[in-house]
């Protein structure tokens, strides 16, 4: 269907602009009967703030499901076990619930139910995490957040999100930081991100 995403550092506010344009999806596309959104991250402490983000939106309500890219393959892999068999997948689970999500079957399933996707965090998903969502993205409008800087797992260098990202979107660059106006402390996190010794000054201290 489409994807939009956002990237930026922390605090710019990517989660803030990924309900923004939630909201502006929904203006266009209203849920059906029986339809949520599904909210996909990749910890649980972001799982847990982007629920509570998605209730205050108006005209959601409870009507989202917000989980974990983990617990949403499991899911994936147990309710259509018997075609997982049939694909012949053996391997890890995210790489099945891929597989099966890449299934005609399994992704009209998905789409009557999930019309909308978003995903915060994206930077931490694997290669089979991405193919997920990738996958979702054939039938689903897709909204994501990501900060390449912010991934600490230097297997997913180059990030296969971003880069995945990059070549199916239009992506929206955060640059305000809104969590700090500490001049020093703002000026020291430029500095890490573009490789250069942070320096002390403007109330920051190295």
């Amino acid at each position: 269907m489409s994807v939009r995403g956002v990237e930026g550092p922390a605090g710019t506010g990517k989660t803030f602009r990924l309900i923004q344009m939630l909201v502006s999806s929904l203006a266009v596309r209203p849920l059906q009967d029986g339809q949520r959104i599904l909210a996909l991250t990749f910890m649980h402490g972001a799982r847990r703030r982007l629920a509570d983000r998605l209730r205050s939106v108006a005209g959601v309500g409870e009507r989202f499901e917000c989980t974990t890219v983990d617990s949403f393959a499991m899911r994936i892999c147990h309710r259509w076990r018997t075609l997982a068999t049939h694909h012949g997948i053996f391997d890890e689970v995210c790489a099945a619930a891929a597989s099966l999500l890449e299934d005609r079957q399994v992704a009209a399933w998905t789409a009557a139910s999930f019309p909308i996707v978003l995903v915060d965090e994206g930077q931490d998903l694997s290669v089979e995490r991405v193919r997920i969502v990738a996958a979702l993205s054939e039938t689903a409008d897709v909204i994501v957040a990501a900060d390449e800087f912010q991934c600490l797992n230097q297997t997913l260098r180059p990030n296969p999100f971003v880069g995945w990202l990059a070549a199916h979107s239009m992506v929206e660059r955060l640059e305000q930081v809104h969590r700090t106006a500490n001049g020093g402390l703002l000026a020291a996190a430029l500095s890490i991100r573009t490789g250069r010794a942070p320096l002390s000054g403007g109330g920051f201290h190295v």
